[in-house]
C-alpha cells in the first residue's frame, strides 16, 4: 500500500475578509476547513470543488476563494 500524500495547507478567504485555515488531503482528496469563530467546528468536503459548489447566497462559504498557504 502506498503512503498517503501529505496534507496541503490552504487558506479559505471569505467575502467578508475573514480567512479560515484548511487542508486538502491527497491530490484532489477531501478537504477540512476549520471555523476559527466556533471552537471545535470544521467543515469536511470530498474536494475543494465540492466545498464551494452550489452554495446559496448568505452561506458563509458563498463566493469564497481558495489560496495556497505560504
Amino acid at each position: 500500500m502506498a503512503d498517503p500524500a501529505p496534507a496541503r495547507p490552504l487558506l479559505i478567504r471569505l467575502t467578508d475578509g475573514r480567512v479560515w485555515p484548511a487542508a486538502e488531503f491527497g491530490p484532489g482528496g477531501f478537504v477540512c476547513v476549520h471555523h476559527p469563530d466556533e471552537p471545535n467546528i470544521c467543515t469536511i468536503a470530498v474536494s475543494i470543488e465540492g466545498l464551494l459548489a452550489d452554495l446559496p447566497p448568505g452561506h458563509h462559504l458563498h463566493g469564497a476563494t481558495v489560496e495556497a498557504y505560504g
